[in-house]
């Protein structure tokens, strides 16, 4: 017969869970922390709420513990800004922190930690926007970096333990410094994307997104319900569905050196409609192009297109495809032949 769970072993889980969580605070801030320690950390994290309620407490307390040591050595204590560096953590702070594992954990457990609102810090938001046909690198101040693609726009957002993107209309390829102390944090539209440090493309255009991985681990959540399900993206996999249809995720195969290929001036499809190339073509281009019939708007075609001259690419269309252009001084019109 199962012994019924009692309030002193609800305790003991609960410090059991904050010792870990301080254990991991301590290890990934080492000097000796490997790919293995970033991809067991993840798993850990993701295991269950209550390990990622541990660990924003323990960073709590953690950073509770610096600003008392800056203010006792009489530093300044400023907000964060997106130009600064980021100061790792001194050895001297890891005995602190090992000192008060245990004062952590008792508060956890009574409840006493109070989790400190990202704003109050000065977090501040700054927002990137790209035109037709322009692209743009962002520096940001951890060391990531964010090459976004022609026609988008995305917010960003340091806060005290989160790094944030917003992705409205865009696509950009991130390269995420890791900092374990703040996690990088993506929404694009109903999609939730987190990560530590790697390489990997979003997408979210015309009501789609799509997640390609180049490096590292990314953990993709589409829809914005509790009850979603998150897939966990290895390089070489991608994940795409179509916004409020989170049930239609589809985990895919993608080459390594595909990823993002517009970087590199090419469009890369995979059975993809004619609408779809037809709007990348518009955020490329001035001069609109436009579909004859909702027939030619639902043509696939799966190749890869160079971006060089616009006449150039609809060029190479109409001999991929069955299709005729019509050019004006207006408009390129696309219809089936």
């Amino acid at each position: 017969m199962t012994r019924p769970q009692t309030d002193s072993d609800a305790e003991k889980a609960d410090a059991a869970i904050a010792g870990a969580a301080i254990d991991w605070l301590v290890r990934l801030q080492g000097e000796t922390v490997t790919e293995r320690d970033w991809l067991d950390f993840d798993a850990w994290l993701t295991a269950s709420p209550a390990h990622a309620r541990a660990y924003d407490a323990a960073l709590a307390f953690d950073h509770g513990l610096d600003l008392d040591a800056r203010f006792a050595e009489g530093q300044p204590v400023e907000a964060p800004s997106l130009t600064a560096k980021v100061v790792p953590l001194r050895p001297a702070r890891r005995v602190w922190l090992w000192s008060a594992g245990a004062a952590i954990a008792a508060a956890f457990v009574a409840g006493a930690v109070l989790l400190p609102d990202g704003g109050l810090m000065g977090a501040r938001e700054t927002t990137y926007v790209t035109g037709v046909g322009q692209r743009r690198t962002i520096a940001l101040e951890d060391g990531s970096r964010i090459e976004m693609n022609a026609a988008s726009r995305m917010t960003v957002r340091f806060e005290r333990h989160a790094r944030r993107v917003r992705l409205d209309d865009a696509q950009a390829f991130f390269d995420v410094a890791k900092d374990t102390s703040r996690p990088f944090l993506i929404s694009a539209g109903d999609t939730e994307v987190r990560v530590v440090g790697t390489r990997f493309d979003v997408r979210r255009r015309d009501g789609q997104v799509a997640v390609n991985v180049q490096r590292g681990l990314v953990e993709v959540r589409p829809g914005l319900s509790g009850d979603a399900t998150s897939f966990r993206l290895r390089p070489g996999q991608g994940l795409a569905h179509r916004e409020g249809l989170a049930a239609d995720a589809k985990l895919q195969a993608v080459a390594v050196e595909e990823v993002a290929g517009w970087r590199q001036g090419r469009l890369i499809y995979r059975d993809q409609p004619l609408s779809q190339i037809a709007g990348d073509m518009n955020r490329l281009f001035p001069r609109p192009v436009k579909l004859g019939d909702a027939a030619t708007a639902d043509m696939r075609l799966s190749g890869v297109l160079i971006v060089d001259e616009q006449d150039a690419m609809v060029d190479r269309l109409s001999h991929l495809l069955p299709v005729r252009t019509t050019t004006t001084e207006d408009a390129i019109v696309i219809r089936t032949r």
